[in-house]
């Protein structure tokens, strides 16, 4: 039996030729280089994979790509996983499922948590369940005529991002890391990251100096990431975008629930709001993880006192109080309130159908304050 191992740095071509086969087809060369510039046209991530392989090459891997994310100052280390996949040739013999496993163990003793995108009955054998909270919404060119009042849009500029532009590359990491929340980027990386899943960055001028930036796919019909500098200059953004790219509407998501400024403008002009999970999420560090995410909610919200002891399978037991509006999370010995599995956790604590587990014997003023704002950013994904 070939079990799982980490991949050596001369393994990357072999890598990268049976990825784009097992996802783009024989004869495929380019599919995981447009995809994920980031990881394999940039760089040599080989390390960064565990493969299966048989006497005559590598059959099956999995990607685990570290990145760390800033929320209200405190970092979380994160795991992704991606580029899951086994030739047609070598599947059934358990080699995905070996992948999975070995994969799960290592990243619980380096991350917090992880993230994966996938079939949800598939990956909850792992772990991971669907989380975080995000917003999409849709405007369309009603909506523009009517938000800016016949306002001139001619002076907003988008154009293409050079890879070389230091300067505009410079104020695109400025506006990301001014958040309250962010996955960090790595500088030398940020052109390649902004063209994750074949997207285009543009960056956004009003009378020549730059306001802000977007990310946009689907032959620019889809916004994944909108920063401006000034938000209230949104509608006429929107409205100019329409114009520039001769489109009757675009759907701008991947907008988070801490973004309280942005929601608010986007939710005043569109046409449309739906809110859906962000990705699946394995919790490693369930203090950790809450104790970050109560610090941002807290950050455009009141938190509501109440306490509770849970007891999370396998993981011990946690106690979450909310004190005269403050937070705390601590591993603790007292009696369980409430006894679940870490899926269950994850779901109740991060999930959009969070309310669903509230007659659980949760403190009524503690499970007010679920969900927490999980999130990850589409141009980081893997």
């Amino acid at each position: 039996m070939f079990k799982a191992e980490w991949a050596k740095e001369n393994d990357f071509d072999e890598i990268l030729e049976k990825a784009d086969i097992i996802f783009g087809g024989e004869g495929n060369t380019d599919y995981f280089q447009l995809y994920h510039p980031k990881l394999y046209s940039v760089r040599n991530s080989a390390t960064e994979h565990l493969v299966v392989r048989e006497e005559d090459g590598i059959k099956g891997m999995l990607g685990v790509f570290p990145a760390e994310m800033s929320v209200c100052g405190r970092s979380l280390k994160v795991d992704g996983f991606g580029t899951m996949g086994v030739l047609k040739s070598a599947r059934g013999k358990g080699y995905m499922k070996d992948l999975m496993n070995t994969a799960v163990e290592a990243s619980a003793k380096r991350a917090d948590l992880a993230f994966l995108g996938g079939r949800r009955q598939r990956y909850e054998y792992f772990g991971f369940t669907p989380s975080g909270v995000s917003a999409q919404f849709s405007f369309n060119s009603d909506n523009g005529k009517h938000s800016i009042g016949g306002a001139d849009t001619s002076d907003i500029k988008f154009s293409k991002i050079d890879a070389d532009d230091k300067i505009v590359l410079d104020f695109i990491e400025s506006l990301t890391v001014s958040k309250a929340a962010y996955v960090k980027r790595d500088r030398n990386l940020l052109h390649a990251i902004l063209h994750t899943c074949r997207n285009t960055p543009y960056l956004i001028s009003k009378n020549d100096s730059p306001i802000g930036y977007v990310v946009a796919g689907g032959e620019n019909r889809m916004i994944c990431e909108i920063e401006l500098k000034d938000l209230s200059l949104l509608p006429l953004v929107l409205t100019a975008y329409l114009k520039n790219f001769e489109l009757r509407g675009v759907f701008v998501s991947g907008n988070f629930m801490f973004e309280r400024e942005k929601l608010t403008a986007l939710e005043a002009v569109c046409e449309t709001c739906t809110l859906t999970g962000c990705e699946s999420f394995l919790i490693h560090d369930f203090v950790k993880v809450l104790d970050a995410f109560f610090a941002l909610k807290a950050t455009y919200t009141k938190l509501y006192d109440g306490k509770t002891v849970f007891e999370i399978n396998g993981r011990g037991r946690i106690a979450i109080e909310v004190k005269n509006g403050v937070h705390s999370v601590t591993k603790t010995t007292d009696d369980a309130n409430v006894r679940i599995s870490p899926i269950e956790a994850t779901r109740l604590f991060f999930g959009i159908t969070a309310h669903l587990d509230f007659d659980k014997g949760i403190d009524p003023g503690l499970a007010a304050n679920f969900p927490l704002p999980l999130f990850y950013s589409r141009p980081d994904f893997v």
